[in-house]
């Protein structure tokens, strides 16, 4: 054998260097989605620990804004009936956030959350409150950001489950 004998030249694995980019991209995107989350619900979420008295006139106080105004879904012996399409007078306003508050009996909390209207926008579809939440599902009541808009500012939902809470979601 002579000294000369050369290996041949070991192939490079650029495809496994690029693989491993593409997950490491796909890992920091998600950390920051999930940086992006936690600091725009703290930004966004109030829980506070609050007797019933003071949950009450916090929805009197919304309630106060929309003198008369029945809620865009309504609720009649429990159950969901379709879209109330009243429009108010002042429908004409672009909406800029859905507000919701709701109270826990059980556990006298109140949540506060505030959604920017942009965000919703970028929903398609009807909103899905899934088949857990007061059998909207079951009675294929379908809520779409579009009807929001439609109506302009007022209450879409006010619904009082004795014993368990009640939920107030209004937009502006």
């Amino acid at each position: 054998m002579s000294d000369n004998y050369e290996a041949p030249p070991r192939k490079k694995r650029t495809w496994l260097w690029i693989v491993l980019g593409v997950f490491a991209v796909l890992f920091v995107l998600a950390l920051g989605g999930a940086a992006f989350t936690a600091y725009w619900l703290g930004n966004h979420m109030e829980i506070v620990a609050t007797p019933a008295s003071d949950a009450a006139k916090s929805f009197d106080e919304v309630r106060a804004k929309f003198p008369g105004q029945r809620p865009l879904l309504e609720f009649r012996d429990g159950e969901p009936q379709g879209l109330n399409n009243d429009r108010p007078a002042a429908a004409e306003r672009q909406l800029t956030t859905l507000h919701v508050i709701a109270f826990d009996e059980d556990e006298s909390r109140i949540v506060r959350v505030d959604v920017p209207f942009w965000l919703l926008r970028l929903k398609s579809g009807p909103i899905a409150f899934g088949s857990y939440a007061s059998g909207f599902d079951d009675r294929k009541v379908r809520l779409r950001v579009e009807d929001i808009e439609r109506r302009g500012p007022g209450i879409v939902l006010d619904l009082d489950r004795p014993r368990e809470g009640r939920v107030l979601i209004w937009a502006e």
